[in-house]
């Protein structure tokens, strides 16, 4: 009797996609699939709270300090969701370690970078105002929904 040999079986071509090392058997003590996650949705994201901006919901236009913040950050990363709060800024970001280390470092290191922008000078309809970011504190939170 003919039989078709199946070449790829296990769970590992279904959960691991980006694994390309064959099929992974209980007996293999060296299969770790908690160690290889696959994020099927992009690349691995690191996730920042820009907080004590207070006003910041009002800073949303063209030019405003949400894009300039942006704009600062994307020289090291890029954003890959964003959401401004009452009084802060939550992002996403890849790569991993773009700003410099684990995630504390990187904390540090965006906290730097949004302090050194000091009071940016907007103008909107002709009228030019300050938004100050040097009360700015960034942590590393990890993924959070947003309050509603």
């Amino acid at each position: 009797m003919a039989s078709i040999p199946l070449v790829s079986g296990g769970s590992q071509p279904v959960f691991s996609i980006d694994t390309l090392n064959g099929p992974q058997l209980a007996a293999n003590v060296a299969y770790t699939p908690a160690g290889t996650p696959t994020n099927f949705a992009g690349p691995a994201l690191e996730f920042y709270q820009l907080g004590n901006l207070v006003g910041i919901q009002n800073q949303a236009q063209v030019n405003g300090a949400v894009q300039v913040i942006d704009q600062t950050l994307q020289q090291f990363c890029t954003i890959a969701i964003q959401q401004v709060n009452t009084d802060s800024i939550s992002i996403a970001t890849y790569p991993l370690g773009a700003f410099g280390g684990n995630a504390t470092v990187s904390a540090a290191a965006i906290d730097a970078l949004v302090t050194a922008l000091g009071n940016i000078q907007i103008t909107n309809g002709g009228v030019t105002t300050g938004f100050s970011t040097t009360g700015v504190a960034v942590t590393a939170l990890g993924f959070k929904l947003a309050a509603s």
